[in-house]
């Protein structure tokens, strides 16, 4: 009989392998299994951080012409820019280092020249029967010799006040306003890096402002991140190397709270949006706003150069201010679904003739729209837009995220627990060793 027989055999392979490992293997080993747990399932999503993407309903609705433009040439600024009788500015006054060349196609706000102001503000108001419901379209370039974009400064702002603003620190402007400012900021003074602010961190970068009269509310040491209604990042606006200029759109409709910022970068008619929303407080936007564009330039400077500004007003078929966007896009897919009804009686012996686009389109249009409404109303019930199998599924998210930081706290101790074992081995043999 052998003493001893069978007393390795209760413990199965794995067991056998880890009491073979020595301390410090087993240290390394559950550090990189804490770090594959935090790799794989302990980070946040990034995707989560950026804005959803508004839907295009109003330029849909100008397209099939159910919202009609309406120019208010009072607010126009173009080319020539100056009334020859008088040598002033059409419809604008201008101030700070603003020149402009005879013929040319722009203004020049500011030059390449440090601690320089230039602007301009609308001497008359959008009138109150088309301040509800409005666009303003401002083309300009923002280039200079610097081909380092993070040596230059420090940028430009599109305005709806109150008031037309004096001559001040805000990108030009007073800071002390009424209304909304729309911040194209090319310099970043935010030390570090950036806090979380829905993907918006790299410059240029635009920072939709709001105020109500308060001095010192736009804080330039983070870039206005603490008190922005939104934000996004505007890639390669700094030397386009193209002819056209670059291209703002802001539209506004007061009734449905629905304020979008778009931009043309390259200006080829390739329009993204940069912040959209539909519960925009209506006391931001004054009751008749002036419109005005400001830049500015610090230590680092570089070229800002309007090319135009355009205020339009928008109306519906009847000629009426906008009201209602649903009502609208309803109304326009009643009225397509009417056509497609007539052109399927006329083509009802036509097997081969394919039904037009739009149709197809406005009808996915509604379907979008109830989709939406139904997420909403799941969102107030459930806390979550895919309702009750959502808050299922995120109930049971969350449970293994609480398991799994569980299980990391469990590790962490444990390796802990090893590297005590580690030091305590080492000191135990060197006092053998001094015994010796």
């Amino acid at each position: 009989m052998d003493i001893g027989v069978g007393y390795g055999a209760q413990r199965g392979p794995m067991r056998r392998q880890l009491a073979r490992t020595g301390n410090k293997t087993k240290l390394v080993g559950g550090v990189l299994l804490l770090f594959f747990l935090w790799f794989f399932f302990g980070r946040k999503s990034r995707g989560a951080q950026e804005p959803a993407q508004e839907l295009n309903d109003v330029q849909s609705l100008i397209q099939e012409r159910e919202i009609r433009r309406e120019n208010i040439q009072y607010l126009n600024f173009r080319r020539p820019f100056v009334n020859p009788a008088t040598l002033a500015l059409i419809n604008y006054d201008n101030g700070g280092n603003m020149v402009m060349k005879k013929d040319s196609d722009y203004v020049r706000l500011v030059s390449e020249r440090p601690n320089s102001v230039g602007y301009v503000f609308s001497r008359l108001p959008i009138s109150l029967q088309d301040a509800d419901s409005f666009e303003a379209i401002v083309d300009f370039k923002i280039h200079g010799q610097q081909t380092r974009i993070s040596l230059i400064g420090d940028g430009m702002a599109f305005w709806l006040t109150s008031q037309p603003l004096s001559q001040g620190d805000m990108f030009g402007m007073q800071d002390d306003y009424h209304g909304l400012a729309v911040i194209v900021d090319t310099f970043k003074n935010t030390p570090g890096k950036m806090r979380d602010n829905r993907g918006a961190s790299s410059f240029p970068r635009v920072s939709i402002q709001s105020n109500n009269g308060f001095a010192d509310k736009y804080n330039k040491d983070d870039d206005g991140t603490a008190t922005e209604i939104g934000s996004c990042s505007l890639h390669r606006a700094y030397n386009t190397r193209m002819d056209a200029p670059s291209r703002m759109r802001v539209r506004y409709i007061r009734s449905s709270g629905y304020f979008s910022v778009e931009f043309d970068i390259l200006g080829n008619d390739n329009w993204k949006t940069c912040f959209s929303t539909t519960e925009l407080a209506a006391s931001l936007v004054p009751e008749t706003p002036y419109v005005g564009v400001s830049a500015e330039t610090g230590e680092l400077f570089h070229n800002v150069d309007l090319y135009g500004i355009e205020v339009n007003s928008l109306k519906d078929s009847a000629g009426r201010p906008v009201q209602s966007i649903d009502a609208l896009i309803d109304r326009l897919d009643d009225r397509i679904d009417a056509e497609t009804k007539e052109n399927e009686a006329k083509r009802r012996h036509r097997r081969f003739n394919k039904p037009k686009k739009t149709m197809g389109r406005r009808s996915a249009s509604r379907l979008r729209r109830a989709e939406e409404r139904a997420k909403q109303l799941n969102k107030e019930l459930y806390n979550d837009e895919r309702g009750a199998i959502g808050y299922f599924f995120n109930l049971l998210w969350r449970l293994f995220t609480y398991t799994l930081y569980t299980a990391m706290a469990v590790v962490l101790a444990y390796i802990g627990l090893l590297g005590y074992r580690v030091y305590r081995d080492k000191r135990k043999r060197r006092n053998q060793r001094g015994l010796l």
